[in-house]
C-alpha cells in the first residue's frame, strides 16, 4: 500500500484516483500554498482528465478529514496546505 493510499484510508476516504494526485500534487508542493486552480491547471498540465468541480470537491473532503488547512486572504482565492 503506498502512502499516499494509507494516508487517504486512516482518515475514512475511498481511495480514488483524482484523490491520490490531489494530495500528491500538495505533497509536492508543501513549500507554498495552492488554490484549487492551481492545482486544477496542474493536473492538466500533466494529462490528468479531472474536473474543477472534482478539485474542489475534493479539497473540500480533504479540510473535513484535517488533511489541509484551508486559508483565506482578503477578497482572493482560498489556498490550501497540507496540515
Amino acid at each position: 500500500m503506498s502512502p499516499d493510499n494509507k494516508e487517504l484510508k486512516d482518515v475514512g476516504l475511498k481511495v480514488t484516483h483524482p484523490r491520490i494526485k490531489i494530495l500528491q500534487i500538495l505533497e509536492s508542493e508543501s513549500q507554498r500554498h495552492l488554490s484549487a486552480d492551481d492545482i486544477y491547471r496542474h493536473l492538466h498540465e500533466h494529462g490528468e482528465d479531472v474536473g474543477i468541480a472534482t478539485v474542489y470537491r475534493v479539497l473540500t473532503q480533504f479540510e473535513t478529514a484535517g488533511l489541509v488547512c484551508r486559508h483565506s486572504f482578503d477578497n482572493g482565492p482560498a489556498l490550501y496546505e497540507l496540515n
